[in-house]
């Protein structure tokens, strides 16, 4: 009876661990997958030796992973077989970040190679400096991106579980949900709540001066320093690219 008794706990256990793997498959394999708001976009890109293709850029917000990696292109006819309903995977020509200096889309938002590294990193392997395809909200002789979570986890308490709620739904968060870089010329980009923002605009005072006027609305937000990495800051955005935007001015 033993012995039985010692199967049947067997039998089991090894039951529920491959009800529980093919669960937890199941999950991150519909993470991974191509959600149903991804879509190819009108745009262009622009490689190193400044050559550039026309062409129609896969944009899916719930995986921004991909196009800050990577771009995803397909051709006019390519399109059109995409639109009618046909399976387009093999036409799909891929560029790394590394091969290229900037990508725009019709719609004017514009996409720019940027190396960063992410100094929040708890594993080691994620310190690795990174070059992304980072869409820009300001730039000249200061920059300022917008990178958005790779992770579709549990970024803030805010962001509902991506489990639980549609795709449509999540998404209306996820565009929210970035993290605030900023890149002087000949310098890397870093995270906002590591930057001292005298000394980043300390060679403008009339910019300084103006900063300390609030005249931005800028000076209370950057108080609050954890927003600058978490998710929900396009007051804080809104405000600090106008300081830039007076800033790469003069």
């Amino acid at each position: 009876m033993k012995t039985t008794k010692s199967k049947t706990q067997s039998t089991l256990a090894a039951g529920l661990l491959v009800l529980f793997c093919f669960t937890f498959s199941n999950i991150m394999a519909q993470m991974r997958t191509p959600s149903s708001v991804g879509k190819y976009e009108k745009g262009t890109v622009t490689f190193k030796n400044g050559d550039q293709v026309s062409g129609y850029i896969f944009i899916d917000m719930m995986n921004p992973q991909e196009f800050q990696k990577r771009v995803n292109l397909i051709d006019e006819k390519t399109y059109a077989a995409f639109s009618a309903g046909e399976n387009v995977d093999k036409a799909v020509v891929v560029y790394d970040a590394t091969d290229l200096q900037s990508f725009t889309l019709e719609n004017g938002k514009k996409f720019k190679q940027a190396k960063y590294v992410n100094l929040f990193a708890k594993r080691t392997q994620d310190q690795i400096p990174n070059q992304l395809m980072l869409e820009v909200a300001a730039e000249g002789k200061i920059t300022i991106f917008k990178k958005y979570h790779h992770t579709q986890g549990f970024v803030t308490p805010y962001l509902p579980d991506r489990t639980k709620v549609n795709d449509e739904d999540y998404v209306k968060w996820q565009e929210n949900n970035f993290e605030i870089l900023c890149q002087k010329e000949g310098e890397e980009a870093k995270n906002m709540s590591t930057i001292n923002l005298k000394s980043l605009f300390g060679d403008n005072k009339t910019v300084l001066t103006d900063y300390a006027k609030n005249k931005y609305g800028f000076r209370d937000l950057f108080m609050k320093g954890p927003v600058f990495e978490s998710s929900f800051q396009m007051d804080t955005l809104e405000a600090l690219t106008k300081m830039v935007n007076d800033y790469n001015k003069s």
